[in-house]
């Protein structure tokens, strides 16, 4: 079998979806007898192979404001590549320009007698975070000064912007093959878009490489954390997405006593503007992107508290790692964070409410150690273990393999 993952989120700075495929072809690699082929954007044409693991770059614009990411030039490209890579299953990560590529590729694969299903991974709720939140979020702050009617309006205008967006992504899903998502709260999102029989395939964590043995007191010591103060930290993108400032604002909300250090670790288009606030602001920490596994690892653990804004996880990966390094977790009560995150374990406030934060974060602080070792305790019991999901996402794919297709050509 020769599987292919086809995405533009896949950058030396992604995050969750990075994680997953990475992990998926070490499986593929260590596990099985299969090739994987990654086809990604890139800023060059390349092809690299490692073993029966190929990775196929292809030139592309990078996408404005949103550096590193690309968007592929259009489906001719990624269709040239999936021609002379022959996959048996291509998995989409993404809903712009590469579905059309597969599905094409899908009915030419039918005519000549031979199947390549194409399933399609959940991995961003695009319809509400990126067309219906902001566009309900600046209409109504930008008419509510002038009257709640039009303020109402606004609101009703990002509605039905989202509604719409459901609908027109929801048609690249149905004509999938298969549809998987990491939750069943976010099959029942998918559910919105139009989209039915949804396979829950729940994110992993390496259980053994996480975990609070990895504390290093000499990095805290490096960051300028004293024995008695506190690290929190935040492990993602850099931007307005995941409310990265409102954890700022919720830094700055903090006593004096005890004393808090906020560590943000990646890369965004938020990251000059917060580069510009650490060296206003005494023990603020904005971090570079950890590409090495061993080192980020030492860094969760070495911190006291996970905190996190973004409202819109779809599965919150970071959060799980966290947890399974020891950390208590102060998040929002939004998204997928009301799954990963319990009181027995962590806090979870009013989205965009710095000072609700700052008090969550206080309250946790005061139970840090118990409270970590519950959350430690509940990633062990719930099984967050690679193995296991890519033992269910290969057991839908043979089935597929052996079933009649259920999407319709391009």
């Amino acid at each position: 079998m020769r599987y292919c993952d086809l995405t533009f989120a896949y950058t030396d700075t992604s995050g969750g979806i990075r994680t997953y495929i990475d992990h998926k072809r070490r499986f593929i690699a260590e596990h099985t007898t299969d090739e994987h082929v990654l086809i990604v954007p890139g800023e060059r044409d390349l092809v690299q192979r490692d073993g029966r693991l190929t990775q196929v770059e292809i030139k592309s614009p990078v996408i404005p404001g949103a550096a590193p990411y690309r968007i592929f030039p259009g489906p001719g490209p990624v269709h040239q590549a999936l021609v002379e890579q022959t996959p048996d299953l291509i998995e989409l990560g993404s809903v712009f320009v590469a579905p059309w590529a597969a599905f094409r590729y899908r009915a030419e694969c039918q005519e000549s007698g031979r199947r390549c299903p194409v399933t399609a991974y959940f991995h961003t709720d695009i319809a509400h975070t990126y067309v219906g939140a902001p566009l309900r979020r600046w209409l109504a702050g930008e008419l509510a000064g002038f009257s709640e009617l039009l303020a109402h309006w606004g609101e009703r205008v990002g509605d039905w912007a989202e509604e719409g967006a459901e609908s027109a992504f929801g048609s690249v899903f149905r004509r999938c093959d298969l549809t998987l998502a990491a939750t069943p709260a976010q099959a029942a999102r998918l559910s919105r878009y139009g989209v039915r029989d949804t396979a829950i395939i729940p994110l992993g964590v390496d259980l053994n490489h996480y975990g609070p043995h990895r504390r290093d007191p000499a990095w805290r010591r490096a960051l300028g954390v004293a024995e008695d103060e506190w690290l929190l930290l935040y492990c993602g993108r850099l931007d307005s997405e995941k409310a990265v400032k409102v954890l700022v604002d919720a830094f700055i909300c903090l006593p004096e006593s005890p004393r808090f250090h906020l560590a943000l670790m990646g890369e965004g288009p938020l990251r000059e503007q917060l580069e510009a606030e650490a060296d206003a602001r005494e023990r603020l920490h904005v971090l570079p992107y950890e590409r090495d596994p061993g080192r980020y690892a030492e860094r969760l653990a070495s911190a006291d508290i996970y905190v996190t804004a973004g409202p819109y996880e779809t599965f919150g990966l970071a959060v799980v790692e966290a947890e399974a390094s020891g950390l208590p977790v102060v998040g929002v009560d939004a998204g997928a964070l009301r799954e990963r995150v319990q009181p027995a374990w962590g806090r979870l406030g009013p989205v965009g409410d710095a000072r609700s934060m700052a008090k969550n974060i206080l309250a946790v602080a005061r139970e840090r150690d118990r409270l970590g070792a519950v959350a430690r305790d509940h990633v062990l019991e719930a099984g967050h273990d690679w193995s296991d999901s890519f033992s269910k996402l290969f057991g839908h794919s043979a089935r597929l393999l052996k079933s009649e297709p259920r999407g319709t050509g391009a």
